[in-house]
């Protein structure tokens, strides 16, 4: 009964997805070109590092480290995806305070506009700090510019957004919190006051385009150079000072992010704090 309902076609044979083969045998030439695009090595962790790009590769759905590399050298969106992956972006509030006491001292004594760099910028809490210092320090805020640049974009957008976990917070004075934060939950949003002080920027150092930014009268590099073998520290620290507005312009390094100076910076120290100058 109600046979004639049913369809005498035959169905046609379905497709079947082939998965292509894997190759992951020798990250060394991605490593390589990563390194002369962004100046990071990954000396004594490449076990670890080759581990992250399978990850990455198979979520693109790139079968070998060769198409990784073929598509570094073509595809934006790829290289931009890698860089955000494998560059750590771990910091504070008021990182190394001493440093941005210093500089809120000397720019309060000198009387004049400051022009500041923070290269690199990470998701924003060095260069508000900077602000915040200068402002809580009754600088006005015409005589304050920060331009703040890093060559993760993910790390930019954070910045630009101004939202942060109460991690982010923890050696953040209260009264400083309390007059430069708005509290949402579990979140602190940083005031259009400071915001406007900064202006951000996903550039690398090692991109002449930095050179379109101008020059300055200080400069925060820290924590970028202890990734970086020793010659491309001295590329890096030659690239900084030439955005240096004179030689009374200083430049702040971290503490471990050089144990000899270069030879083109000039090693100073005022009140227990460490800087450079150049030229």
């Amino acid at each position: 009964m109600f046979s004639w309902f049913k369809s005498n076609k035959t169905p046609e044979p379905q497709e079947k997805t082939v998965k292509p083969v894997e190759h992951f045998d020798n990250p060394q030439a991605v490593l390589a070109k990563f390194t002369a695009i962004t100046g990071i090595h990954f000396n004594h962790k490449e076990a670890i590092t080759a581990s992250k790009l399978i990850h990455f590769c198979r979520n693109h759905n790139l079968s070998s480290f060769e198409e990784l590399d073929f598509r570094l050298g073509n595809d934006r969106h790829i290289l931009e995806a890698l860089i955000n992956l494998l560059t750590v972006n771990e910091t504070y509030f008021f990182r190394e305070s001493r440093q941005i006491y210093f500089l809120t001292e000397r720019v309060v004594r000198n009387h004049d506009n400051v022009r500041i760099l923070c290269a690199p910028g990470s998701t924003g809490e060095e260069p508000y700090s900077i602000a915040m210092a200068l402002l809580d320090a009754g600088v006005f805020p015409n005589r304050i510019d920060i331009v703040s640049l890093d060559i993760n974009s993910d790390v930019s957008t954070i910045a630009k957004e101004g939202r942060y976990n109460a991690r982010s917070l923890h050696k953040t004075p209260l009264s400083v919190q309390q007059k430069y934060f708005v509290q949402e939950e579990d979140f602190f949003k940083i005031s259009d006051e400071v915001k406007r002080l900064v202006t951000f920027y996903t550039i690398n150092i090692f991109d002449d385009r930095i050179f379109d930014l101008g020059r300055f009268d200080t400069i925060f590099s820290r924590n970028m150079l202890i990734y970086f073998d020793e010659a491309t520290v001295v590329k890096a620290v030659e690239r900084l000072g030439r955005l240096a507005r004179s030689k009374d312009s200083i430049l702040f390094f971290g503490h471990a992010d050089f144990v000899n100076t270069p030879a083109t910076l000039h090693e100073h120290y005022e009140d227990g704090t460490k800087f450079y100058s150049v030229g």
